[in-house]
């Protein structure tokens, strides 16, 4: 079974950063990763170029214009392109857990989709710039 995460993303580098870095510390890595990108500047795609050298599995980024909110959209682009058996779909700013996707592996049924929970870091801006600073979870 192949899994591909999904990360929308805009305009944060710095999250972005920090998810990398955590997808790095995953316990059991997912097959490909695929930056679904809403329109961002040029340093988000200099970041996603930076980080597709040496990464442990697949990275690949999809982008459009920025002409609104429209990140169903880029999602959906996103999954034309993956070639996963499994999809894990995860927003810019949260960031995972080392035994995520091992967990989800373990979990996954056919015909089910799971959710997650998360904490709302944004609620601690200090501590959210702590993480960003660091690049690690």
């Amino acid at each position: 079974m192949k899994i591909t995460a999904i990360v929308v993303t805009y305009n944060n580098p710095g999250a972005l950063e920090v998810i990398l870095q955590g997808i790095l510390k995953q316990h059991v890595l997912p097959e490909e990763v695929i930056i679904a990108d809403d329109g961002s500047d040029p340093d988000t795609a200099g970041l996603i170029r930076r980080w597709m050298t040496g990464f442990p599995c697949r990275l690949i980024h999809v982008w459009q214009e920025h002409t609104g909110f429209r990140a169903a959209h880029i999602r959906n682009k996103a999954v034309r392109v993956s070639t996963g058996d499994y999809l894990v779909f995860s927003d810019g700013d949260l960031f995972w857990h080392p035994d995520f996707i091992r967990d989800f592996r373990e979990k996954i049924r056919k015909n089910t989709a799971w959710i997650g929970s998360r904490v709302f870091l944004t609620r601690s801006e200090e501590h959210t710039s702590e993480l960003q600073s660091r690049q690690s979870i």
